[in-house]
C-alpha cells in the first residue's frame, strides 16, 4: 500500500523523504553553478578554443546526451518503482565529470569527459522531481521549494566562483564542485528513502510516445524546448559577452547569476503555492512574456553593470516550477518519472540546439555574442504562443477527465479560482 502524504504544507519541509531531497539537490546545484557559468569562458581562455563553433559544441554535447538519456532513466525508474538509486547514479556522474574536468588539457579531452559524464548525470534531476510529486496534492508547492533549494545552491556556487575565478582558477573550482557532488551522493544514500507508489488500477504501462500524446504534453515539451533554445543561444556565451565584449569583469557574471538565484530562494516557495491555487498555465504565460521582453532589451544594453542587473531578473523560477507542475498534473504517479524526464529532455534539447544556433550566428552573422539576445526573444515568443494555445487544450483535458489518475483537478479548473476569488 502506498504511503500517503496528502495536503500537509509542513510536509514540504519536515518529512524526511522530502527535506533530504532538498538538501541533496542544493549541494548539487552549488556544484553545477560553480561549473556552468564559466564553461565556455574556461574553454576559450584555458583550452585555447577560440571558435564560437567549438565553444558551442562543448556546451551542446552534454545537453544532447542528457536529452537522449533522461527518458531512458525515467522509464527504468517507473518500471522498478525506485527513485533514490537513480539520484545516486546521477550525482556520481556529476562528481566524476567535475574531477576529470580539472585535468583536461584540450577541448577534445573536455568533450570526451562531458559526453561520458552526461550519460550518468542525466539521471539526477527528473528523479528528484518525480520523487517529490509522488502521493502529494501540493505538487506545485513541493516543486517550488525544490527550485528554491536549487536556487540556494546556485546562489552559493555562482557567487563564490564569480569571486574566486580570477584568484584560484577554474581547475581548482572543478575539484570543489566534485566534492560537493560527492556530498550530494552521500546525503542521498544516507537520508533519502523511496516513497512507495502503485500502478494506477486498470492501466497498462504507457510508452514515452503514449505520454507525449496526452493532451497538452507535446505542446508543453515543445514550448520548453523553444524557450531553452533561446536562453542557451546567448546564455552559453554570457561570460564572453559581459567580460570580453562589454568590458566587465568575471565577478559580474557571478553576481548576476547569484542575485537571480537569491531572489528565487525567497519567492519560489510562494510561486509553487500560487501554481497549486491558480494553475501553472498563467504562470507560464507570465514567464515566457517576461523572457520575450527581457531578451529584446538585453540585446540593446551597452553597459556591463546594466547587463549584470538585467540578467539577475528572477524569471526562471516561474518557468521551471510551472513546467514541472504542469507535467505532474497531466500524468499519473506511475508515469511521473517518464514525464519529468521528457520535460528535462526538452530543456536539454534547448541546451544543445541553442548553443549551436548561437555559435553559428555569432561566428558567421553577428560576429559577436550580444545580438543573440534577439534570437532568444524570438524563440520565447514562440514558446509563449504555444502556452497560450494550451488554454484550449486544458479545457479538453477537463472534459475528457484525463488528469484524474491523481485525484487532482485539471490545471484549468484551478485557473478558474482566480475569477471566483476576485
Amino acid at each position: 500500500m502506498a504511503v500517503q502524504y496528502r495536503g500537509s504544507h509542513t510536509m514540504a519541509f519536515l518529512n524526511r523523504s522530502v527535506a533530504s531531497v532538498y538538501l541533496a539537490y542544493a549541494c548539487m546545484a552549488t556544484a553545477q553553478a560553480i561549473s556552468w557559468q564559466f564553461a565556455t569562458f574556461f574553454i576559450k581562455h584555458d583550452l585555447s578554443a577560440t571558435s564560437f563553433l567549438e565553444l558551442s559544441l562543448a556546451y551542446a554535447l552534454p545537453a544532447f546526451i542528457i536529452m537522449v538519456m533522461a527518458p531512458v532513466w525515467g522509464s527504468l525508474s517507473d518500471r522498478w518503482k525506485r527513485r533514490r538509486v537513480f539520484m545516486i547514479i546521477g550525482f556520481i556522474g556529476y562528481a566524476s565529470t567535475f574531477i576529470f574536468y580539472a585535468f583536461v588539457a584540450d577541448i577534445l579531452q573536455y568533450l570526451l569527459v562531458a559526453a561520458i559524464g552526461a550519460i550518468f548525470s542525466s539521471a539526477a534531476l527528473p528523479m528528484g522531481q518525480a520523487h517529490l510529486t509522488t502521493n502529494a496534492d501540493n505538487k506545485g508547492e513541493r516543486l517550488g521549494y525544490f527550485v528554491a533549494a536549487q536556487s540556494a545552491g546556485w546562489f552559493c556556487g555562482a557567487l563564490s566562483s564569480g569571486i574566486l575565478y580570477d584568484i584560484v582558477g577554474m581547475r581548482y573550482l572543478f575539484i570543489v564542485a566534485a566534492a560537493l557532488s560527492l556530498g550530494a551522493t552521500a546525503s542521498s544514500g544516507i537520508l533519502i528513502k523511496d516513497i512507495p507508489f502503485n500502478d494506477v488500477a486498470g492501466k497498462t504501462q504507457k510508452s514515452l510516445i503514449d505520454i507525449m500524446k496526452k493532451p497538452g504534453m507535446s505542446r508543453l515539451t515543445v514550448a520548453v524546448a523553444f524557450s531553452q533554445i533561446g536562453m542557451n543561444a546567448i546564455g552559453a556565451f554570457l561570460a564572453i559577452m559581459i567580460v570580453d565584449e562589454l568590458g566587465g569583469v568575471t565577478a559580474f557574471v557571478g553576481i548576476s547569476n547569484s542575485v537571480a538565484t537569491l531572489i528565487a530562494v525567497i519567492i519560489t516557495g510562494y510561486v509553487g503555492k500560487i501554481i497549486d491555487r491558480r494553475g501553472p498555465i498563467k504562470v507560464l504565460i507570465i514567464a515566457y512574456s517576461s523572457y520575450t521582453i527581457f531578451s529584446f532589451l538585453f540585446g540593446l544594453v551597452t553597459d556591463p553593470i546594466i547587463a549584470t542587473i538585467m540578467w539577475a531578473l528572477p524569471i526562471y523560477p516561474l518557468s521551471s516550477t510551472a513546467t514541472a507542475a504542469l507535467a505532474a498534473f497531466i500524468t499519473g504517479e506511475d508515469e511521473r518519472g517518464r514525464a519529468m524526464s521528457l520535460v528535462y529532455g526538452a530543456q536539454n534539447a534547448g541546451g544543445w540546439i541553442g548553443p549551436i544556433i548561437g555559435g553559428i550566428f555569432a561566428e558567421y552573422v553577428f560576429l559577436s555574442v550580444q545580438p543573440l539576445a534577439f534570437i532568444n526573444s524570438a524563440f520565447n515568443f514562440m514558446a509563449l504562443l504555444l502556452v497560450i494555445s494550451l488554454l484550449r487544450t486544458m479545457g479538453s483535458v477537463k472534459e475528457q477527465k484525463v488528469i484524474d489518475t491523481d485525484n487532482f483537478p485539471p490545471p484549468f479548473e484551478m485557473l478558474d479560482e482566480l475569477s471566483k476569488d476576485e
